[in-house]
């Protein structure tokens, strides 16, 4: 079966609601205005047609930098399809996209001890830096939909 990678638009929102009952509420409102707006980009995999995962992610404009930077973050593929070199393929193929696009970097978060995601990142190409001083604040406000 062929494996593909595209940008999402309108026409995918059906398949976004079945990873969202997978992954999490997607609220259908929601996700039209997400990929609306330019600097949101959505990516769907699809092995012979089918939707098998969804990247999201941001470009960062900075004011330090000639080139935005993409920022990765969500990365889900349905468990069914996990551990079979899919993951790594499809981000491999965002981070070509973001330097096809002029960014200068595509970055991800995640837990060092989430070894999953990190030989997925590896076999794309990607590497980390740890920085045991280095944490992330947060303030939450209320976000629900």
């Amino acid at each position: 079966m062929e494996f593909t990678v595209g940008q999402m638009t309108e026409d995918d929102i059906p398949s976004i609601r079945a990873m969202g009952k997978e992954f999490g509420i997607f609220d259908e409102e929601q996700v039209k205005k997400f990929i609306s707006e330019k600097q949101n980009i959505a990516f769907a995999a699809k092995l012979g047609g089918v939707c098998i995962g969804l990247i999201y992610g941001y470009t960062l404009t900075r004011m330090d930098m000639k080139k935005p930077q993409f920022f990765i973050y969500s990365v889900d593929i349905f468990p069914e399809y996990q551990d079979k070199g899919y993951g790594s393929r499809f981000v491999r193929h965002v981070v070509d996209w973001a330097k096809d696009n002029g960014h200068s970097e595509t970055f991800v978060l995640t837990d060092k001890d989430n070894s999953r995601a990190c030989r997925v990142y590896e076999k794309a190409g990607m590497t980390h830096s740890e920085k045991d001083c280095e944490r992330m604040y947060v303030i939450e406000y209320d976000n629900s939909l």
